[in-house]
């Protein structure tokens, strides 16, 4: 299974902790390729046993691809490959900057776009946003949940 994680930096945060945890927990298992595109360079908060890109690459990419904010997701859908797209939602972005409804429901509703959540409750939030209900909930980048929402999508 090929995997993809688009995000801002794999600097210091919660989100790029986990998701290099999670990523070189499954780097072992040789039927697995991951990688990460990332927007911005930086230090990572832990080695990484996995391939790091920019995402300037991506376009070439044609396999699972996870953003992790609506700023990776536009990425995505702007880009011109065959990847299936996912968006895993760590954090409700638009709780913070409210004046842009129209704009995230109509990223959130793509069709093209599959919506993972956090948590129980970041997916009741996300429906009652949008109206669309997430394909998953993965807690925590877990790998194990993370594949079975990708086989399932």
């Amino acid at each position: 299974m090929n995997i993809a994680a688009v995000i801002n930096n794999l600097g210091p945060s919660q989100n790029s902790y986990y998701l290099i945890k999670e990523f070189n927990k499954a780097a072992s298992d040789k039927s697995m390729s991951l990688s990460v595109f990332f927007e911005r360079s930086a230090i990572p908060v832990v080695s990484t046993m996995f391939s790091c890109r920019s995402v300037s690459f991506i376009s070439s990419y044609h396999h699972n691809a996870i953003a992790t904010s609506l700023e990776e997701a536009n990425i995505l859908l702007m880009g011109n490959n065959a990847s299936k797209k996912f968006l895993y939602l760590w954090d409700l972005e638009w709780l913070r900057n409210p004046g842009q409804y129209n704009d995230t429901c109509d990223m959130l509703l793509d069709k093209r776009l599959n919506i993972i959540a956090r948590s129980e409750s970041h997916a009741t939030m996300i429906e009652n946003f949008c109206n669309k209900k997430p394909v998953g909930i993965v807690d925590n980048w877990n790998i194990d949940q993370l594949i079975e929402v990708i086989q399932n999508a």
